[in-house]
């Protein structure tokens, strides 16, 4: 049987395995395998990692930062080798201090490499955000984390920029083989145990979400990690052994599989929450994910060189891989759609957006180039490599400042700075990314049809193309410069995450009446601003001996009444939602649509995280028409719900609380007295409104406007509180 079956039949068994026991957990065994981990963790290396700090976000932050700097160097050597392709003698002058461009595959190969770790970087911090949602809002070790991201640039810079630099200033007989070596064990041996680690971080991370509840983004993370482990273990099983067909699956792995696993589980965490709407079809997200990992992805194709049978299993698997491609876009563009206002007003979600626009457009050019390089015949060869760079460098790209703009804030606990800037970079990342790729590949064609025509002369005929291409591909170059300055001024911003006051406001003067309390979040949520004036002035009395708090406007010349608090009394908060009545909307709406606690709880879970955070519950909310609430009005809703006092709500907390209120207003319903009916007409048609009998449970729900009116016809007093109110009516 041939090598390369075996091995794909093992790796499919370990990723299979792996799926189960992550989607179903081990039993009673994660409890302690957990803590195990967070000891390896916290004291491996000894000392090392107490270096770093262990504060929520600072892991994924410390990624992301990395990552932003080997993204800068990619397209500044991306730009160079198109530039190189119009002009090769462009940097002749630097000569002097060891420079020299052959034909270009050197400087090629060390973009291709470091725009790989760009991305690895920049994809892995933001997935690590969205793992940490789904369990304490912070990895198991964030310095554990922080520390990996260190030692593997640390090792990627020996690989690629120090040992190359050393071998100059070195004569040695076998130095091809040495550098070889030393590049296959940082590479691929090193990377792959600081990999092993981010792996536990995972896992003890997502082992302590909700019961039952699984996170798509946490799945892919997961699975491609695993991959990248398995993938690396064969291609230096190959290398050693001279297994050409080992070494060629890992590369499929390690180029295909791992890089569209890192996108789709970002995508799936960006967009459903910007666009405030759950994943839109469960059927192609199953296709997405599984499919993916059994079909041969189209990019960065190698020959296979293999026989006839496998070069046709081969190429079947590259045909099918279409569809995972398709059903993910798709998807997440149905997605996106729900609310496409949000999304694209969002730099994140609009980079992942245009993203997933653009993966079908790749990948059936891929397609064809890489069905021709896998078969051998190589008449694309050049094609397919353009199509390849050009996919990592604008979809990729994209995908990478999706990370900078939507997961680095919700690590730093900032609002995003210059939102303006970060969708002006995403759209220089498509249209320079898209124009250079269609260019590029113009010119191959024209290269390969003129030396195919026999013309001496290639260069000049396509030179042309080549200085278009460099001229778009600066548009790429300018969005990455653009991110890099968004990251900075975000992480040095003093704006918190969560909303504040905004500086500008309709309401110009606000008067407070001495003797009365409020809050900020309640002055905000009556269109205060940072401008706004705040006068105290004296106390004004009523009909009702309440106090009257006067707000003055340019736009809406209102006014705001409020009863404040009386001693021994319970202040009626009339601008507080009653939670029971929420909840009770929100059973009603259950029964009316015929959904069930999980069913509807699976709906409002956008991130699917397995508990709801305020923000999503607000949506929830306004979806199921209980109505349209601010987050510090839900406060109340949310303590009332959130039983063990973390923040959020889980699947049980919202069962328990939806099934106490129904229990409790079947039984007020049970204890009312029949309605009565209104008297007959006494008298020329007078109401007798004594005979009518009122309750306390009846009376509670009624305003305050219609106590008094009651109170009026029966003759009892029409001052106080609604509790005095209440009192005189039920004593009359």
């Amino acid at each position: 049987m041939e090598p390369v079956i075996i091995a794909s039949g093992i790796l499919l068994a370990i990723l299979v395995t792996v799926s189960y026991y992550v989607t179903n957990g081990i039993g009673s065994m994660g409890a302690p395998m957990r803590q195990f981990a967070l000891f390896l963790m916290n004291k491996a290396p000894v000392g090392l990692v107490d270096l770093f700090k262990d504060e929520p976000g600072s892991g994924s932050r410390t990624w992301m930062k990395y990552g932003t700097g080997w993204f800068l160097l990619a397209v500044i050597c991306g730009f160079i080798g198109i530039w190189h392709k119009y002009d090769p003698t462009a940097l002749d002058s630097l000569a002097s201090i060891g420079w020299s461009y052959d034909d270009g595959s050197a400087l090629a190969d060390f973009t291709s490499s470091v725009m790989g770790i760009a991305f690895t970087y920049l994809l892995v911090g933001g997935c690590l955000v969205a793992v940490s949602r789904t369990g304490e809002n912070r990895l198991a070790s964030e310095a554990n984390a922080s520390m990996v991201a260190v030692l593997y640039t640390a090792s990627m810079t020996l690989s690629l920029i120090l040992i190359p630099i050393v071998f100059r200033f070195l004569d040695l007989s076998d130095e091809q083989s040495i550098r070889d070596l030393i590049t296959l064990m940082t590479t691929y041996v090193v990377s792959s145990l600081l990999f092993i680690a981010l792996l536990m971080n995972v896992l003890a991370t997502y082992s302590v979400r909700g019961e039952g509840t699984s996170s798509v983004t946490a799945w892919f993370l997961i699975m491609a990690i695993i991959a990248r482990l398995v993938a690396s273990l064969y291609y230096v099983l190959g290398e050693l052994t001279d297994n050409t067909q080992m070494v060629w699956l890992s590369e499929r792995v390690l180029d295909g599989w791992v890089p569209l696993a890192l996108m789709f589980a970002l995508a799936y965490h960006v967009i459903p929450h910007a666009a405030k709407a759950p994943v839109w079809s469960a059927s192609l997200l199953n296709a997405n994910m599984i499919l993916l990992f059994v079909t041969v992805p189209p990019f960065f194709m190698t020959e296979a060189n293999a026989g006839e049978l496998l070069q046709n299993v081969g190429a079947l698997l590259l045909t099918f891989s279409m569809l995972p491609l398709f059903a993910g876009s798709i998807n997440l563009l149905v997605t996106a759609s729900a609310n496409s206002g949000n999304v694209l007003k969002n730099p994140g979600s609009l980079a992942a957006t245009l993203a997933m626009f653009l993966l079908p457009i790749f990948a059936v050019g891929g397609y064809f180039t890489g069905m021709d390089t896998l078969t051998g015949t190589d008449k694309m060869l050049t094609m397919s490599t353009t199509i390849d760079d050009g996919f990592m460098f604008t979809v990729g790209g994209l995908m990478m400042l999706s990370a900078i703009f939507s997961s680095y804030p919700l690590a730093a606990g900032k609002q995003l700075a210059d939102a303006s800037r970060g969708s002006m970079a995403a759209w220089f990342m498509m249209f320079g990314g898209l124009a250079a790729t269609i260019t590029m590949l113009i010119g191959d064609f024209t290269q390969k049809a003129v030396l195919d025509s026999g013309v001496e002369d290639a260069v000049a005929s396509t030179s042309g193309f080549y200085l278009t291409a460099a001229a778009m591909f600066y548009l790429v170059t300018i969005a990455v410069v653009l991110a890099a300055l968004v990251l900075i001024r975000t992480g040095t911003s003093t704006q918190k995450l969560k909303e504040v006051a905004s500086a500008e406001s309709d309401v110009e003067t606000y008067t407070l009446v001495g003797g009365t309390t409020t809050t900020i979040q309640q002055l905000i949520g009556r269109g205060v601003g940072i401008n706004t004036t705040l006068v105290v002035g004296d106390s004004v009395d009523d009909e009702g001996g309440s106090t009257v708090i006067a707000v003055s406007a340019s736009l809406y010349n209102d006014e705001i009444t409020e009863f404040p608090e009386e001693e021994g009394q319970a202040v009626e908060e009339a601008d507080q939602p009653d939670p029971d009545k929420q909840l009770a909307m929100l059973v009603d709406y259950l029964k009316k649509t015929d959904q069930s606690v999980f069913e509807f709880f699976k709906s409002i879970d956008l991130d699917d995280s397995g508990s709801i955070d305020g923000f999503e519950f607000q949506q929830a909310l306004i979806s199921s028409d209980v109505g349209e609430y601010p987050p510090w009005e839900l406060e109340g809703l949310l303590l009332a719900i959130d039983l063990d006092s973390d923040g959020k709500i889980n699947l049980p907390e919202l069962d328990i609380a939806l099934a106490q209120i129904a229990a409790k207003y079947a039984s007020t319903e049970q204890e009312k007295p029949p309605e009565e009916t209104p008297s007959n007409e006494v008298d020329g048609g007078t109401e007798d409104v004594a005979a009518i009998t009122y309750t306390k449970a009846t009376l509670a729900k009624l305003k305050k406007a219609e106590l008094i009116e009651i109170a009026k016809t029966l003759g009892v007093s029409t001052s106080g509180t609604k509790s005095d109110l209440t009192s005189a009516i039920l004593s009359a």
